[in-house]
This record gives C-alpha cells, structure tokens and sequence, in this order.
C-alpha cells in the first residue's frame, strides 16, 4: 500500500537487532529513538513529545516477539 506509514514491524523478528534499527530507520527516518529491551521487559514512559521504536532482544541481540513497534 504506498503511503502507509509502519508502526510496527513483525518481518524482523529472527534479524539482528543493528539490522533491525537500519531498516527502520530507513522506512521511518522521523523516528528518532530506540529502546532495545530483553524479554518480558516493561519499557519506561516515553518522554513528553518522544516517538520511540520498541525492540525486544534475546542474548544473541536478536529481535524476538512481539514485533518491534513504536511506543
């Protein structure tokens, strides 16, 4: 669907977290912040006005469920 913005993005579970953030970055260069997190991890509230990318990570920094999202 062009014009769609992601907000989330479930085709980089099992790719490497460094990887993972570049892809991002590229669909989504207005997103400035990323919160890598291991598993079962609440993130903290974003800042006031932050947009943020939500990876979750296991030991091998690679991306595991839930998909990363912005939050």
């Amino acid at each position: 669907m062009p014009g769609t913005v992601p907000e989330s993005w479930p085709d980089l579970i099992g790719e490497r977290v460094q990887d993972a953030i570049v892809i991002i970055h590229n669909e989504r260069p207005d997103l400035r912040g990323v919160r890598v997190l291991p598993p079962n991890q609440a993130p903290t509230p974003p800042a006031p006005g932050d947009v943020r990318v939500i990876i979750y990570n296991n030991s091998q920094h690679i991306v595991i469920p839930p998909a990363p999202y912005i939050g």
